[in-house]
């Protein structure tokens, strides 16, 4: 089972995650994507009271990377080696919707892109990543 391999925790989620109030919501390991969400809290908030973009940033990163980890053959995980994110409008404190997908696997890397959305639907964020997959 994917969670396993994922981490120790009951929900499937590391510890960096459950501090991001991590839930998962579905995923398709065939066609690679991942959806989750994340309570986006009042710690999470810069100056200008919206949630500050390195948790967007993390949020993001988790989900492209549990799409990667979900296709890969054997149990392992998948190091990020570049991301960029996109920032579209402020993330306001409450749940942020979190998908990634696979876009392109490889023997030796992984090419992923994600989106956030808050709870009306409204994209927040995207980025694109590029990962190494590596098994235990």
């Amino acid at each position: 089972e994917w969670k396993a391999w994922f981490s120790d925790d009951e929900r499937g989620a590391p510890p960096a995650s459950v501090l991001m109030g991590f839930e998962f919501l579905d995923l398709d390991a065939e066609l690679g994507w991942f959806a989750c969400r994340f309570m986006g809290r009042r710690e999470f908030l810069n100056p200008g009271k919206v949630i500050q973009g390195g948790f967007l940033s993390a949020m993001l990163d988790d989900a492209m990377s549990v799409a990667a980890v979900i296709t890969l053959d054997a149990p392992g995980w998948v190091p990020t080696l570049q991301m960029t994110t996109s920032f579209i409008r402020p993330a306001l404190p409450g749940w942020v919707y979190a998908r990634g997908e696979v876009v392109r696997k490889g023997k030796s890397g992984i090419h992923t892109s994600g989106t956030l959305r808050d709870e009306d639907g409204r994209l927040l964020a995207t980025a694109t990543a590029a990962c190494i997959p590596r098994t235990f």
